[in-house]
């Protein structure tokens, strides 16, 4: 079984430390930054402060001026990475385009986010789990747009009354079940290509086999400037 600590990892940030750390003149981002990139690669468990601190560059009164204790500076960097991921899924589906497009723009958005910060998604996808009851709340938080976009498709089924209640929870669920994986293996690379096959997932109870076909595959997706 695969702990919790990133195995096969090509660096410690202690000795490559990521670029957004080094070049911020703002100490308290760049604890911020060097939590999450810490947690990332030895575990939320395992970290401690001394090695974020040695890590961001910055003296403990600097942590202590800003953050209570661990778990409070690490609940306000995933608070964080959600805004601005939530911001980014928010702009694709709150929009004119149809329903199954909006669902595929935002699974999009959401695997971008993602793929874009790996130590980010490992840290939101599986640390989260083991750091407490807050970051366990904040962990669900992160796909909690989808289920209320999922329940628009009953307007589109044809049999509407034959889908039980938790539909777009299960479906959710099943999503969030597979990145959760990815992120546990290191295989946050791969999540763009997962698109289709999650588009249809979550399309087909509602739209039925050969309609989210069509809509997951071969609809382009309408993209932000």
């Amino acid at each position: 079984m695969l702990n919790s600590s990133r195995l096969g990892a090509q660096r410690d940030p202690l000795t490559a430390t990521p670029a957004s750390v080094g070049r911020s003149s703002d100490r308290r981002a760049r604890i911020l930054d060097a939590l999450i990139a810490t947690v990332a690669y030895r575990g939320y468990d395992r970290t401690t402060i001394e090695r974020v601190l040695q890590m961001a560059d910055v003296p403990a009164a600097v942590f202590e001026e800003h953050f209570d204790d661990k778990e409070g500076c690490f609940l306000e960097a995933l608070d964080g990475m959600l805004a601005r991921i939530e911001e980014r899924v928010r702009e694709r589906v709150e929009c004119d385009a149809a329903w199954p497009e909006r669902v595929r723009a935002g699974l999009d958005a959401l695997l971008s986010a993602l793929t874009e910060d790996p130590d980010g998604a490992r840290v939101l996808l599986v640390e989260c789990l083991s750091a407490g009851v807050a970051a366990d709340e904040r962990q669900r938080a992160l796909v909690r747009i989808f289920p209320p976009l999922l329940e628009e498709g009953r307007f589109h089924s044809a049999n509407p009354d034959h889908l039980p209640a938790g539909t777009s929870e299960a479906l959710v669920g099943g999503i969030a079940s597979i990145l959760h994986r990815r992120a546990l293996e290191d295989r946050t690379g791969e999540l763009p290509r997962l698109l289709g096959d999650l588009a249809y997932f979550a399309l087909l109870p509602y739209l039925g086999h050969h309609r989210a076909l069509v809509a997951a595959y071969a609809r382009p997706i309408a993209r932000t400037a």
